[in-house]
């Protein structure tokens, strides 16, 4: 017993000269001191962007928040526009703009979720925009693993697919990825894999994509995915800007599916408009 009592003094000995509390005395004889309250632990949330709704899904996403609101007719007349030009009903499409700020990532999420309540197809927004991958902030998801990983080679498809409050509605972020990085990533054989895949796997295929005007992986992804839908902002995208973007999409031999129309100032018609 001597080694042990010799062994716990030396170890009060060692704690006193590290600045550390020793260790509390025996309560004398009496009534006991009553309980001090403890500090609150400090709360910590992924979600601290004040944009972003409690549930993780910003508000902009209309289609989730007001279901039966004028924005969200807008976006099921295009998903009826779109249906209309397929004869099975599926698709695989990028979403583009030809600058930033249009709305082209809105506008893939929301269309994403009015064509999820077509429940016997399954639908999955994609995140190709490496640069900057807005999907996974707008969810209030992990951007990692996704889309990056994937062209890597170091995960496999279903680690990087993120279930949402839609059962029949998947998405994959765009993962973690220097800017050097970005072009080596898709000019790799795997995004060819990764289209195929996705086509094969679901009935809708939404890929949002960097504007055509800034850098070139949109006119790389479009070459694999093959269509596109063109999202221009009224009053602000010029029309040689617009028209710079389509002979992008000639150029790279990516079909216009439509362009959307976003902003529109006719408050009759709502904000979104499709051609």
């Amino acid at each position: 017993m001597g080694n042990v009592f010799d062994a716990m003094k030396k170890h009060e000995a060692e704690q006193t000269a590290q600045g550390l509390p020793d260790r509390p005395e025996p309560a004398p004889d009496g009534p006991a001191a009553p309980p001090q309250p403890q500090p609150k632990p400090k709360r910590t949330t992924l979600n601290a962007d004040p944009k972003v709704a409690r549930n993780g899904y910003a508000p902009q996403l209309v289609a989730h928040y007001d279901r039966g609101g004028r924005l969200t007719e807008e976006y099921r007349e295009l998903r009826t526009h779109l249906l209309a030009r397929y004869e099975d009903e599926r698709f695989c499409l990028m979403v583009t703009s030809a600058e930033k700020g249009e709305g082209k990532t809105l506008t893939c999420l929301n269309l994403a979720v009015v064509l999820a309540e077509r429940p016997e197809y399954r639908t999955v927004a994609v995140d190709f925009d490496l640069r900057r991958g807005g999907i996974a902030a707008l969810l209030g998801v992990s951007r990692t693993p996704g889309v990056a990983d994937l062209l890597r080679g170091t995960v496999a498809m279903d680690d990087v697919i993120q279930s949402t409050p839609y059962p029949n509605l998947f998405v994959i972020p765009a993962g973690e990825v220097k800017m050097e990085e970005v072009g080596e990533l898709l000019g790799r054989q795997e995004l060819e894999e990764i289209v195929g895949r996705l086509r094969h796997d679901y009935d809708y295929v939404l890929m949002d994509t960097p504007p055509l005007n800034e850098v070139s992986d949109a006119g790389i992804v479009g070459r694999a995915v093959r269509e596109a839908l063109l999202v221009v902002r009224m009053h602000k995208t010029k029309r040689e800007h617009v028209e710079r973007a389509i002979r992008m999409l000639h150029g790279a031999n990516v079909k216009p599916a439509g362009l959307v129309l976003t902003h529109h100032t006719d408050t009759h018609r709502g904000k979104y408009r499709y051609y």
